[in-house]
């Protein structure tokens, strides 16, 4: 029997969406609306987050697809930090952490596979939207950008998840050329079991329904646009709840709202299976080699405390730090504080680095 999945993705996207926004309801009230419980920004607006630019390069991966990217270089650098983005964003995500350490290492930022403006292999018999492959694409971005560098990794989200393929891929890299691994918001193993900041029984339900939509959508080929209601109040409610844990400013809503939204809803449906499905806790040892930070907010909604826990214990001597009142997006949310604990990494990475030296 044939089956017209414009309609059957209609209707699972609808049973979702209303399981969603009805569980959402509760935890949104927290919040009230967001235009309402957001706070005024200081002196950075939306077109701010997207100011800064460095050596424009790009990187052409195992399969075909090409990686755009920028290096901000700093003459004589000891180190070179490689950043991959997290799910849905670009590498524009990295704002306050680019101004802060751009004065300490050359840094390098791109935009995942898909996403931003990297390209995506076009015949889906081709396309490899795995996790793995998001390992290879950062082995590829080392190799033609700092074949002979020092390297820091740190990785928001699924950049994160990028690192900890390539972990397993290349893990005589870690100890050697790289030198230190900071992993934000992040995690080894499925996020299949988070409640997502819903009651139990509720979260087991959208949890379970997520890789079916998704799964419905990417067979039936559906052009989906969720621009239309992302920054709509409501799109911007729901973005602020997964994003934040605290009442943040509004711009940096904003510009959440407009990384989603500008990333292909049908790429964001291929690589949600292999979220879903992502584990590598039993590949994390060479990680005790380098030195290691993982940070997550208290009020992740999406990869909640427990998961970054469960890479602690299998990584002794990591530094874990967890920020109150933070969401997902605790890059933008706590940059401040982020960025205390990331150049203070960096100066601890170098002085070592300089101490082996000697």
């Amino acid at each position: 029997m044939a089956v017209d999945f414009g309609k059957a993705a209609g209707r699972a996207a609808l049973s979702l969406g209303a399981v969603a926004l009805g569980a959402a309801a509760g935890a949104a009230a927290e919040r009230l609306v967001m235009r309402f419980s957001a706070t005024p920004d200081g002196d950075v607006d939306l077109a701010e987050f997207y100011s800064l630019h460095g050596e424009p390069f790009e990187v052409f991966t195992s399969d075909g697809a090409v990686l755009a990217g920028e290096v901000d270089r700093l003459p004589e650098s000891q180190v070179t930090i490689v950043m991959p983005h997290g799910f849905a964003l670009n590498r524009n995500s990295w704002y306050y952490q680019r101004l802060a350490l751009r004065d300490r290492a050359t840094l390098v930022f791109y935009d995942q596979r898909g996403h931003g403006e990297s390209t995506y292999v076009s015949d889906a018999e081709q396309r490899d939207h795995s996790l793995d492959q998001l390992g290879r694409d950062l082995f590829s971005v080392i190799n033609q950008v700092a074949p002979e560098d020092t390297l820091i990794l740190i990785g928001h989200s699924m950049g994160g998840m990028s690192i900890l393929a390539l972990v397993e891929q290349h893990p005589e890299l870690f100890g050697n050329q790289i030198a230190g691994v900071v992993l934000i918001s992040s995690a080894a193993s499925s996020v299949a079991d988070s409640t997502l900041g819903l009651p139990a029984p509720i979260s087991k339900v959208v949890q379970g329904l997520v890789p079916g939509v998704a799964s419905i959508l990417a067979r039936g080929g559906t052009a989906l646009s969720h621009s239309r209601w992302s920054k709509t109040d409501l799109g911007l409610l729901i973005t602020r709840l997964y994003s934040f844990g605290s009442v943040a400013p509004i711009h940096a809503g904003e510009f959440v709202a407009d990384m989603v939204s500008s990333t292909n809803f049908n790429i964001l449906v291929d690589f949600l299976p292999n979220i879903y499905e992502h584990d590598k806790l039993d590949s994390l040892e060479p990680l005790q080699q380098v030195e290691t930070l993982v940070v997550v907010g208290e009020a992740d909604r999406l990869t909640p405390p427990e998961l970054s826990e469960a890479i602690i214990d299998r990584v002794p001597g990591a530094e874990f730090v967890v920020l109150a009142e933070s969401g997902h997006m605790v890059t933008l949310e706590r940059h401040v504080e982020v960025n205390e604990l990331l150049t203070g990494f960096v100066d601890r990475v170098i002085e070592r680095l300089d101490h082996n030296a000697n």
